[in-house]
This record gives structure tokens, C-alpha cells and sequence, in this order.
């Protein structure tokens, strides 16, 4: 396996660098029909297959240029479709691979942890979730952390016993970490705990400290107090709680020792039995909606996207598939390999041994898609057992951005990536103030050009206190205002020659969607068009009806997508489409072939007419 790994930043000429490295290879050793290239988006594949196409017309090699229709080109699902398609058989699937959508991926899994969450179950996890404090948090459901783990064990294809090993590990290694267990029962821990309440709160009455510090803490203990006394127990969180009160001077030794014992609940027995419990209850409830949800799916025939890439990496182990494909993959090049999924970096490695050549770009300082499974420090692993990266494939310069804000990044990188070797952090500026000394066709920036970094430091002259919020945001929305008035200028993208700045050109991030929707008043108030990207959209009516409908252009036999059309877009009544499906299930095979259901409702002619021209519109075209 010839593995080449190319270090490309932000801006640094990736597309070009891949375009010159494809070309340079089908020039001599490479087909165009033995090339796979994965790219994160189907816009970023279309861009680099049109490049080579061009560069290869550009030198004559014309067959060449032509033959690359025939190349994988595309993102890493694209491909795993095409690949489970071809080997259906050895796979074991249908060749009619149908991938369920992320969002109903979603509905479906919902439906299968429904199954498995019993009324007694979510009782327990209540129960857990309020004696360890976690429903406090008001950002914190028990469901999300079952999610979490659903998602983790199957982009890594985990088996059972896997998790239950990681269940055994967790608990294990948490137990570690809490220490040892108190030699005494629960029950003598707890009565010793609220005997010393008692205590306390007789020493603080007695005492005559008359601090409000002291009477609120006789008030929150003997608030404790009576929930004792009423049969209830004190969560957890209580107990921090009480160790963290603060009295009065005169008052601290009289409870020093109930702060003692309160500081020591990581020790009482029920403490750790309760945080066994809900880690045992939450991977079990986990490993149960799993193999729910694999019944489901193939009780329907169903695949979804980690399916897929489950299936493709299990194929690429068959001696049958290897030999054929060893015979056919010249080229394997690999796009933004550091937001890669493990099970898609397995993927990827074993086409590299299948390869010829395997080409890998990528930047661990670009990595977005931790939350989706991508995990950056294998790709760290993968450069350091390749030997890292050749000085001559690392990109230096960064095409894109102006001097100054190269300069604040490199700061930046350097100390937050100290990790990586130092060569492949900086960027050197092309686009310099003044001509680029390291290449005379780069001339400097022109005088009226501004800085590239403007702080803005907004000051109160005001009366009182500090304003709030909204006055932040007025004063943003009126320096944009400014800006724009001022006719500063900026470079045209597409002719690269010098304007005056509009409103398009300006981005502004917010760290909150509430904080942009404020901004994006203030934005209004002050006479500026923002536009602005609105939650829920897609759970409207509207915006399900066209899914459905689209979603039906795509699949005929959609049934789901038909009953949602006729729920929402001809009024029918729930009761009276599950009839209607109904009868039509009951009817001969040949008279619901010839006769596919719902096909004399009128919105649904009206799709099946549009049907004919859709495969030359584009989405927007048909959406329209």
C-alpha cells in the first residue's frame, strides 16, 4: 500500500492540490475507472471531477477525461450505496438498496427504546436521576445520555457483549475513582446523618449567634429535617448540599461535624449502590433498543446509513470482493479524512490495501463532526504509523484569507494544536499588505483596502448602570449600518476586482440561536435585511406536506409519504386512509400492481404527471 498523506489548512489550495495529484497519476499509472475519491459533499465532488476533467481536456488526454465519468467520485455514503449494490448478493441485501433518511432513522430508533422503556423502567431512572441530582440540570435528560450511547455503539459496530463489558468497565473504573466503601451498613450511615442534624440544629438555637448566615442554615436543615421525618430519604445532592453551608464564626464548630459526615457521602454504601444501578439500567435499556430496533428494521427490510457502512466494511473482508476489486482500484483519495467515522476510516483502510495508490487529505485543526462520531486522534494515529507527513505534502500558503488574519489564526493554532508537529500548523499569507516577497505574481493589497482585523469596543455614556443586551446589539447593528454607508471596500469573489461592501457580504456568529434572533432585530430596527436561519421549520405542516410529497417523487411505492400527502394535502381523515390502505392490501398482487394505491387520489396524479419531467429538474426547480 502507497500511502501519501497531505496536510492541507483552511484556504491552502486542497481542491488544486487533489486535482494536481489525480492528473499527475492518470498521466501514467492510473485509470480513470479505477479511481474512488470520497469527498464530504456531493457539491465538493461535482467541483473536483469537473477540475480534473478540465485539466485533462487541457493537456489532450482526452480518453482520459472522458473516462472519468466512470470513477467513483462522491461523499462516503455515495460511494457505500454503489459499493452494497454491486456486491447485493455477497451482502446479503436486496440489490434494491432503499437507505432510510436521517430524520426517519430517528423516528424509527424512538420507537423501538418505546418498546423496551417500560413504566417500571422510567420510574427507575427517575428515581436515579433525582437522588444523584442530575434532574437539577435542566439541560440534562437520562433519554439524551441512552441516545448518546445508541449512537457511539453503533458508528463503532460494538456487539453486545462489547457493551456489556463497557457497562462492567464503567461501573468498575467509577468505583475506582469513588474509593472505598464505609465499613458501617447504609441504614446505621443514614441514621448517624440525621441524628447529627438534629444535633446541629439544637447547638445552633442554643448558641445565641442571631446571623441571618445561621438562621438560614437552621431553616434549610430543619426544612431537611421534615422530609426525614415524613419517610423520605435525603438525595445525594442534599447531602453536598449540607456540606457546603456556611454560618456564622460563632457557629462553625457546632457543625463542623455534620459537614464532616455530609462531605463523606461518596462513601456510604446505597451512594455507590445508586450509581451502579443507573449506569447497569442505562446500558441495558441501551443494548435492548438496539436489537429492537434490528428487528424492526428487518422485519421491513430496512437499512440505515450505519448499516450500510457496517455492510460495506464486513464485505471488504471477503476474499471474493478484495480480488475483484484489487483487480479494478488503481486509486483511493480520500477528502477531509479527519471527520471521518471509525467504521468509515476502517472502510478506508482497507481499500488502501486493496489500492494502488491511496491519497489521504486533511486537517485535525478543521475536525466539526465529533458530535456525528469523528474522532481526530485516529487520524493522528494513522499519520504517525505512516511515518508522519513529507514537508513536500504539507500545503504552506493560505490563498484565501488577508495577511492579518492568517497571522491571528497562526497565534491561535499554535497554542491550542501543541500536539501536532509544528510545520504543519502555521500558513504563510499569500495576499500580503505589501508585494509577497515569496511570489512576485501575489502583488500587495491596494491602499484603500483596510485592515483585515477591526475590534469594534462599544462604551456606555449613559446614566446608571451598565446596559443590558439589547443596547450591545443596537450598537452592532448601527456599526454595521456605518460600515455599509461608508462604502468600504472589499475584493468581488468571482472577479476579484474591488466594491463597495453590501449586506450579503457580512456574517455575524452568535454564540446562541436566541442571540441571533435578538440580533437579528436589532439588525431590523436599524433599517439592515438579516437573514436568519428559524428552528422548527421543518415540523410545520407545510414544510411535511412538500417532504412528503418530494420524498414520493423518489419512491413511488412510499406509502408513508402517501398517507402523510392525503392527511395533510387532501383533508382525509387518519381512520379513513388506514382503511383505504387496508382494503388495497387485501386486493390480488396483479390488481395492486396495475393498480398502486391512492393513484386515482388528484394530488397524487398530480404528482405521478410531474413524475415524467422530474429527473431534469433540479430540487429547487421541482420544489417550485
Amino acid at each position: 500500500m502507497k500511502l501519501k498523506i497531505i496536510s492541507a489548512g483552511a484556504g491552502s489550495g486542497k481542491t488544486y492540490r487533489l486535482t494536481e495529484e489525480m492528473v499527475r497519476l492518470l498521466r501514467t499509472e492510473v485509470r480513470a475507472s479505477g479511481v474512488i475519491a470520497t469527498t464530504f459533499t456531493t457539491k465538493a465532488a461535482a467541483e473536483l471531477q469537473e477540475r480534473v476533467r478540465v485539466k485533462l481536456l487541457e493537456e489532450g488526454l482526452t480518453d482520459e477525461a472522458n473516462a472519468l465519468t466512470n470513477a467513483l467520485i462522491g461523499t462516503v455514503h455515495g460511494l457505500g450505496v454503489k459499493l452494497l449494490k454491486r456486491f447485493a448478493f455477497l451482502a446479503g441485501v436486496s440489490p434494491q438498496v432503499d437507505i432510510i433518511a436521517d430524520e426517519d432513522q430517528q423516528i424509527f430508533f424512538n420507537r423501538s427504546l418505546a418498546t423496551v422503556l417500560r413504566l417500571d423502567r422510567i420510574r427507575e431512572m427517575e428515581k436515579y436521576s433525582v437522588r444523584l441530582g442530575l434532574s437539577k440540570n435542566e439541560y440534562y435528560d437520562w433519554r439524551q445520555e441512552i441516545k448518546r450511547l445508541t449512537d457511539t455503539a453503533r458508528a463503532n459496530d460494538f456487539s453486545t457483549e462489547v457493551l456489556q463489558k463497557s457497562r462492567d468497565n464503567s461501573i468498575s473504573t467509577l468505583t475506582a475513582f469513588l474509593g472505598t466503601v464505609a465499613p458501617v451498613s447504609g441504614e446505621v450511615l443514614s441514621q448517624n446523618f440525621t441524628n447529627e442534624i438534629r444535633a446541629t440544629i439544637d447547638r445552633l438555637e442554643a448558641n445565641d449567634d442571631v446571623t441571618k448566615k445561621t438562621e438560614k442554615v437552621v431553616d434549610v436543615l430543619k426544612g431537611m429535617l421534615r422530609k426525614i421525618d415524613l419517610g423520605d430519604s435525603l438525595n445525594w445532592h442534599e447531602w453536598v448540599k449540607i456540606s457546603k453551608l456556611s454560618v456564622g464564626a460563632k457557629s462553625r464548630e457546632d457543625i463542623a461535624d455534620l459537614i464532616d459526615l455530609a462531605r463523606n457521602h461518596d462513601t456510604h454504601p446505597e451512594f455507590h449502590a445508586d450509581i451502579k444501578n443507573y449506569l447497569t439500567t442505562i446500558f441495558d435499556i441501551a443494548i435492548e433498543a438496539i436489537q429492537e430496533y434490528e428487528t424492526y428494521k428487518k422485519q421491513r427490510g430496512l437499512i440505515d446509513y450505519i448499516d450500510m457502512e457496517i455492510q460495506v466494511k464486513r464485505l471488504l473482508d471477503q476474499q471474493t470482493v478484495r480480488d475483484i476489486l484489487s483487480s479494478e482500484l488503481d486509486l483511493l483519495m480520500v477528502d477531509e479524512f479527519q471527520d471521518t467515522s471509525p467504521i468509515q476510516l476502517e472502510i478506508f483502510l482497507k481499500l488502501s490495501e486493496i489500492a494502488k495508490y491511496s491519497v489521504w487529505v486533511g486537517d485535525p485543526k478543521q475536525s466539526i463532526y465529533g458530535f456525528r462520531g469523528a474522532e481526530p486522534r485516529l487520524m493522528m494515529e494513522i499519520i504517525k504509523k505512516n511515518g508522519g507527513v513529507k514537508k513536500e505534502d504539507i500545503q504552506e500558503y493560505s490563498w484565501r484569507s488577508r495577511e492579518d488574519i492568517v497571522h491571528l489564526t497562526n497565534a491561535i493554532f499554535t497554542k491550542a494544536f501543541k500536539d501536532l508537529p509544528k510545520e504543519q500548523i502555521p500558513l504563510k499569507p499569500k495576499r500580503t499588505k505589501a508585494d509577497n516577497p515569496d511570489d512576485p505574481d501575489f502583488k500587495g493589497e491596494p491602499l484603500e483596502m483596510q485592515d483585515a482585523l477591526i475590534n469594534w469596543h462599544f462604551e456606555f455614556d449613559g446614566e446608571g448602570r451598565e446596559p443590558g443586551k439589547d443596547w450591545t446589539n443596537g450598537a452592532l447593528a448601527v456599526s454595521v449600518q456605518r460600515m455599509i454607508e461608508r462604502k468600504t471596500p472589499v475584493t468581488d469573489r468571482h472577479s476579484g476586482e474591488m466594491r463597495k461592501v453590501q449586506p450579503g457580504d457580512i456574517a455575524i456568529l452568535c454564540r446562541t440561536n436566541k442571540e441571533c434572533l435578538d440580533l437579528a432585530e436589532a439588525l431590523h430596527r436599524a433599517g439592515l435585511k438579516a437573514a436568519i436561519a428559524r428552528t422548527g421549520l421543518l415540523e410545520t405542516a407545510e414544510a411535511k406536506l412538500i417532504l412528503a410529497c418530494l420524498k414520493y417523487m423518489l419512491h413511488r411505492s412510499d406509502s408513508l409519504s402517501i398517507a402523510e400527502i392525503l392527511l395533510l394535502g387532501a383533508n382525509k381523515k387518519i381512520e379513513k386512509i388506514i382503511k383505504n390502505r387496508l382494503e388495497w392490501l387485501a386486493l390480488d398482487d396483479d390488481d395492486r400492481r396495475y393498480n398502486p394505491w391512492s393513484s386515482d387520489q388528484p394530488l397524487i396524479k398530480k404528482l405521478n404527471d410531474l413524475r415524467a419531467k422530474a429527473s431534469e429538474l433540479s430540487s429547487t426547480e421541482m420544489l417550485n
